[in-house]
């Protein structure tokens, strides 16, 4: 008996047969999709996908919360226009042109968030391309460096702050006139007002900027300074409103001004009448609209900043003969407070040597040595041209002869500038006879002291410091009288 065969499937089965395969692979396609899509989602940077015209297509989670605002609320619109400031877009233009050519880049950048705010991104841009192999839109990603930029401008502050950072721990003295400065700063400090420090060098202008500082309601944000006299002339736009990479020669990379990193606090500018006048405008425009531009970019910026200006000129005068702007002069001079020099608050040197030999002898780690009432009237005898900054100077270099003997103070030796009642009885430098005579005592006086300090200039050891006068002057005088520092 022959076998039977079996039926020819019906057009119906294969129709089904179609169809589930058809379900299988649209399945398996979800499934591939969703798996791509959760990976997207759980990246840790936030993801931007834009057609050729910068319409955003596809976000991920990351990058909502970046920006702030739903993923509903960013499809379908232009990237560029929503993210960045209306100054930035024909730049991002030409960029999304660059890229449409086959260009990728990474770069820095700050997003606008929905609630207005400013966030930092790293940004990487590539283009994509479809199954024929032709570029229809732009990849993003974007990392966050609102935390790295912080550390930045914090690390930026602090070194600064380690250079320039005062001996003196406070302000130490009880006498007439420092009660008066005490009083003053209380007064001003709950203020927004911008004070101006009046007073010699050496008499200690920071730690009034810092009491201020300390004594408002900024005191939990930084606290920048600025010494306007170790700035060379062309790089002060830069130190004050910062720069973007190739904005000039060795600009190598973007850097932030000084009222960016005060930006909430205090900003102490340090010998504010050698700021170039060309500056000074600028400068006065960002004290009145709180904005300005880095070197080399359009972008305009905003800094709530509250301003403290020190100086040993009298800036009035300055401003009057036209070497300072009057303009700038009254906004920096809502509330001057004038330093006594040392001379004129003898009181206070008794329990400001005191201080200094703790601190030094703390510092070398040895016992602080016996500080005497002939010790104290010794000193209180004494001129100190240099002021506070001198003292502390003076104490040092005792405490640290001191630890093969008794204390010591070096006011009448070699390298150490003499009082006027020391120097008559001494009859060690004569009162010159004529002009040539002068300029032969100041140029004994600087080689002593630079003997003294081995050469060295700058610091609270150096030559600058011991003879109360600013470093640059110093190094000028050396230049003219033809001294080699070593």
């Amino acid at each position: 008996m022959a076998a039977t065969k079996p039926a020819a499937p019906t057009a119906n089965a294969e129709l089904d047969a179609i169809l589930q395969g058809q379900k299988r692979w649209e399945r398996s396609r979800g499934e591939r999709e969703e798996f791509f899509r959760t990976i997207l989602e759980s990246l840790a940077e936030g993801l931007l996908i834009t057609d050729h015209e910068s319409r955003i297509l596809y976000v991920n989670a990351r990058l909502a919360e970046f920006t702030g605002y739903t993923k509903d609320e960013l499809i379908g619109r232009t990237s560029y226009e929503v993210l960045l400031a209306p100054e930035e877009w024909p730049k991002q233009r030409r960029r999304l042109g660059e890229r449409l050519s086959g260009k990728c880049e990474t770069y820095e950048h700050q997003i606008i968030r929905k609630n207005g705010e400013r966030h930092w991104v790293q940004v990487r841009a590539m283009p994509y391309f479809n199954a024929q192999g032709k570029i229809i839109g732009t990849i993003g990603t974007l990392s966050c460096l609102e935390h790295v930029k912080a550390l930045e401008r914090e690390n930026a502050w602090l070194l600064d702050e380690v250079r320039a950072h005062s001996e003196f721990g406070h302000i130490i003295g009880a006498s007439h006139a420092l009660r008066k400065v005490l009083d003053q700063i209380a007064m001003v400090a709950p203020t927004q007002a911008s004070v101006l420090v009046l007073g010699e060098s050496g008499t200690g202008k920071e730690l009034v900027a810092r009491a201020i500082h300390d004594m408002s309601d900024r005191k939990g944000k930084p606290l920048v300074r600025v010494n306007c006299a170790s700035i060379p002339k062309e790089l002060f736009e830069s130190e004050f409103f910062g720069h973007v990479r190739g904005a000039f020669t060795g600009a190598i990379k973007d850097r932030v001004g000084r009222f960016e990193l005060a930006d909430g606090g205090t900003l102490f500018l340090d010998e504010v009448g050698e700021i170039p006048a060309d500056l000074q405008a600028k400068l006065l425009r960002v004290l009145q609209e709180g904005q300005f531009e880095k070197v080399g970019e359009d972008k305009t910026r905003s800094a709530n900043v509250r301003l403290i200006a020190a100086t040993n000129r009298d800036l009035e005068a300055e401003a009057k003969a036209g070497r300072f702007r009057l303009d700038l002069y009254y906004r920096l001079s809502v509330f001057p407070i004038e330093l006594p020099a040392l001379r004129e608050r003898r009181e206070d040197i008794a329990a400001l040597v005191e201080h200094f030999v703790k601190q030094s002898a703390q510092r070398l780690g040895i016992a602080a040595p016996r500080l005497t009432a002939g010790h104290t009237r010794e000193l209180e005898g004494y001129d100190w041209p240099g002021n506070v900054r001198e003292l502390q100077n003076v104490v040092e270099r005792a405490v640290i002869l001191a630890r093969n003997g008794p204390l010591r103070f070096e006011l009448g030796r070699s390298g150490g500038p003499k009082s006027a009642e020391a120097r008559g009885r001494s009859g060690a430098m004569p009162t010159p006879a004529s002009l040539t005579d002068l300029k032969q005592h100041e140029r004994t006086f600087i080689e002593q002291a630079l003997q003294q300090t081995k050469g060295k200039i700058y610091g609270a050891d150096g030559a600058a410091a011991l003879l109360g006068l600013k470093p640059t002057t110093l190094a000028s005088k050396i230049q003219k009288l033809g001294l080699r520092k070593g």
